[in-house]
């Protein structure tokens, strides 16, 4: 080593050599002869492959030597005294919603873009080639020399070949300058490098867990391992070493590393190699199915917050060994696998997720028919509808069929197989008994798991209870099962259920004029989910238009503004087109409110024209809210006879949603527009019937504040009380019939 470096320092072959023999320790005082007394900079390059020698001479230099700085580059550390380690990570890479100024400032394209240049003069970054150029960087992890190879490529691929090829980038990346030296000239060969200065317990490592696509710890590293020579107590320092050999990267979060993708897809093509890939596929798959299984259970009570982290943090590889179980052929595993992951999906709104991966694993052939697979089926069937909003009307009611027949089958199980049972059970209840005509009953299954042992099941039927409850206008008992919820969830810590019903409680005391303790409540709700991050962008936007609600009933109007563009913000990220339908609903109508007409119309437009057809939910409730906004623009336009139609339109998919709070909403602007009329009589009967419909009077409601006003003053307050009654006093059925905007007319006493 000594040598080398007397050599590269140009002392070799000088007189003072001539007189002394050439030991390793004469030509450490050569060295120090030469730079002790004077300032250097003493610079060593890959110092990997020769890391000890390299230590050794360095330890011995500085203390001689107070002058002497030395910046040394390597993959693993020199471990003397006085190292400052500066770790150098791959170059920046753009984001996948980057534009093209702010991908060309990152430093992968920026390198990529000059070598690029120089086998294709006039190359550079714009709107038609960006897309190719940020596959390329972020598939080869913004890795200097794998990227100077994918330019220097250029020469004989166009940049869409180039982008594709990248799927074999070891095969491809083959051609490097002829100067280079041999390692260099290849990806492999670079990669190859480095593996080859591990040892053999560090290589072993280091193959193994390459096959995880979502990081590793030591635990499931360990896991891996498991039947080879590696000593486990040794894991968690062979995984250290990988992290100074720069084969691993500390991930983010505590105690988990990362593999950059072409590392890992290296170190799966040793595995191939040796035969041994789908052996260690399958350990990982079993470990990970074990994990799974066990957190599974702790989402249901005070174990939740640990549980959803440990889940997030080992979904990718969790989802790996789904997929394993599904390209083996393991039917029995897939569909347990799958269904350990449905309240995982549930709790963070993973709809898509969910049917996708269910699918999956209903689609490995060899299942035979069990209550856990009609509960598989029954689950994917509810979580496609809920991401099909543009399904032809004749598929989603194919799937709406086929959930039907599946109620009649589950339900009718003596036993619910697992918690999943229940989360596939409570709602096909409700659709089932919405077949019927006529006032609706709690379906039997509620009330079975509400008075069974598991208090968090309990909990979860009685929050269904409630939502069921609510769509029926029956508050006393709606009321009565939310608080029955929140005990149960609050007696097993469970957090999810909380933050699910305290918006529902917050919406009975709006009812009731408590808006302060209705704020409480959605403030306890968001804190909960926050939490521990089961808040999808979904249940956020939610979250927001019940907040602009009550803020909008107590006038705080610029507060109002500035949450709706939260909530729109929100909607946009979502990617959720029925989301972004009621966002703009709701804010379409507050515009009218404000007399902001234009951006009204701008609004009400773009929803009518994004309006999917033939789709029962959400199209039906978001069809009902922008019919009402709609009514009310042209009402402030002068436009009774449109506004007439437009609420026409919104009652018909009202009552398609059987869900009577929302036909109140429709029953409200009925009364609007009979008042616009001077048709106060009226207007006063389809208020009390709006409340009918509702289960409860909504005095904080602006449009019912201001219509009470307008009645009293224009009847009386004795005959508008009167008149109120006679809504109020009706029964559910004639209320909705009562409400129906064709029946407005002239004559006061009709209704």
């Amino acid at each position: 080593m000594g040598a080398a470096l007397l050599a590269a320092t140009g002392l070799r072959g000088g007189a003072i050599f001539e007189a002394r023999p050439r030991g390793e320790s004469n030509e450490l005082h050569v060295l120090v002869d030469r730079l002790r007394g004077r300032e250097s900079l003493l610079l060593l390059d890959n110092c990997e492959h020769l890391i000890d020698a390299v230590a050794h001479l360095v330890a011995a230099l500085l203390p001689r030597c107070p002058g002497l700085s030395v910046l040394a580059t390597s993959r693993e550390p020199l471990a003397v005294d006085g190292e400052a380690l500066v770790p150098l990570g791959p170059l920046t890479l753009p984001g996948p919603d980057d534009d093209v100024e702010q991908a060309r400032r990152t430093e992968a394209v920026r390198l990529f873009t000059e070598r690029a240049a120089a086998v294709r003069p006039g190359f550079e970054v714009d709107e038609a080639t960006l897309p190719d150029v940020r596959q390329v960087v972020r598939a080869l992890d913004g890795m200097p020399l794998a990227l100077e190879l994918a330019a220097a490529r250029l020469r004989t691929l166009s940049l869409p070949e180039l982008a594709d090829g990248l799927s074999d980038r070891f095969r491809l990346l083959t051609t490097g300058s002829r100067t280079a030296l041999p390692r260099h000239r290849t990806l492999r060969a670079v990669i190859a490098w480095s593996w080859d200065l591990l040892g053999e317990h560090e290589r072993t490592v280091a193959e193994r867990v390459s096959i995880l696509p979502g990081g590793v710890t030591a635990a499931s590293a360990t896991a891996l391992c498991a039947g080879t020579a590696v000593p486990a107590a040794d894991v968690p320092e062979l995984l250290a070493g990988l992290v100074d050999r720069s084969l691993l990267q500390l991930a983010p979060a505590p105690g988990r590393y990362r593999m950059l993708e072409t590392l890992r897809e290296y170190g799966t093509d040793r595995l191939a190699g040796a035969d041994t890939l789908g052996t260690v596929r399958d350990v990982a798959a079993d470990h990970f199915t074990a994990l799974m299984a066990r957190h599974d259970t702790q989402l249901r009570g005070p174990g939740q917050p640990v549980a959803l982290r440990v889940i997030s943090a080992e979904y990718d590889n969790t989802l790996a060994a789904l997929r394993r179980r599904c390209d083996t052929g393991d039917a029995p595993g897939a569909l347990a696998h799958a269904l350990d992951l449905t309240w995982y999906w549930q709790m963070l709104g993973r709809t898509s997720e969910a049917a996708h991966w269910l699918g999956e694993a209903l689609a490995v052939p060899g299942g035979g028919p069990t209550p856990e697979r009609e509960c598989a089926h029954a689950i994917y069937l509810l979580n496609r509808g809920a991401t099909r909003p543009g399904t032809a009307a004749v598929e989603a009611a194919d799937d709406r069929a086929g959930i039907l027949e599946l109620a009649d089958r589950l339900i009718a199980y003596p036993e619910l197989p697992g918690p999943y049972g229940a989360l596939a059970a409570l709602p096909l209840a409700f659709l089932q008994a919405e077949r019927t005509q006529g006032e609706k009953t709690t379906p039997a299954i509620t009330e079975r798991l509400a008075d069974g042992d598991d208090v968090w099941l309990a909990g979860l039927a009685r929050m269904f209870g409630a939502q069921f409850a609510e769509h029926a206008g029956e508050l006393d008992r709606t009321r009565a099962d939310v608080e029955a919820a929140l005990a149960c969830f609050r007696q097993v810590g469970g957090r999810w259920g909380q933050a699910e019903a305290l918006p529902m409680r917050a919406r009975l005391r709006q009812y009731d004029g408590d808006l302060d303790g209705a704020l409480a409540d959605l403030r306890e709700a968001r804190s909960l989910a926050a939490g521990f991050g089961s808040l999808s962008l979904a249940d956020e936007v939610f979250g927001d238009l019940r907040w602009i609600d009550l803020h909008m009933r107590s006038g705080d109007t610029d507060l109002v503004i500035g949450m709706m563009d939260s909530a729109r913000e929100r909607a946009l990220r979502s990617q959720s087109p029925e989301i972004l339908l009621l966002v703009d609903a709701w804010e379409a109508g507050f515009r009218v409110g404000l007399g902001d007409l234009d951006r009204a119309r701008e609004l009400l437009d773009t929803a009518e024209r994004d309006l999917p057809d033939g789709i029962p939910f959400p199209g039906d409730h978001a069809r009902t809210l922008i019919g009402t906004a709609r009514a009310s623009f042209r009402l402030r336009t002068g436009d009774q006879p449109g506004a007439r139609k437009a609420l026409a339109t919104a009652y018909t998919a009202a009552l398609r949603t059987r869900d009577l709070p929302i036909l109140a909403v429709v029953a409200v602007h009925t009364a609007v527009l009979a008042d616009a009329q001077a048709l106060h009589h009226q207007a006063a009967v389809r208020l009390g019937a709006a409340s009918r419909l509702r289960g409860t009077h909504d005095h904080t409601d602006p449009q019912v504040r201001d219509l009470t006003r307008n009645g009293r003053d224009a009847l009386g307050a004795e005959s508008f009380a009167a008149a109120y009654e006679e809504g109020w006093g009706l029964d559910r059925a004639t209320a909705a019939t009562e409400v129906d905007p064709a029946r407005m007319s002239g004559d006061q006493r009709m209704h």
